[in-house]
């Protein structure tokens, strides 16, 4: 997973949640949106998977997080800070 370089949020663009529909982490995802939205005024795109397991957030394409590589979902507030950066 990688955290956002200084200077890149002034070009920030697209703030992507991918998630495992089969798996019902929509609703994660949603809040996980939310949270952002309302703490940096990005929106995100949803993006439903049928990759079973899936969870991942990038930011113009550039993975952020990724549930198969931590082994766990996103706290709220570790997105919004690499967003922050």
């Amino acid at each position: 997973m990688l955290s956002l370089g200084e200077g890149k949020r002034s070009s920030l663009k697209k703030l992507s949640i991918e998630y495992c529909g089969t798996c019902n982490y929509r609703p994660i995802a949603a809040g996980l949106s939310r949270a952002v939205e309302k703490e940096t005024g990005m929106k995100a795109v949803l993006m439903h998977s049928h990759v079973l397991g899936v969870f991942e957030v990038r930011v113009d394409g550039e993975l952020i997080f990724s549930k198969k590589e931590s082994g766990r979902f996103p706290e709220h507030s570790e997105i919004i800070d690499i967003l922050k950066k």
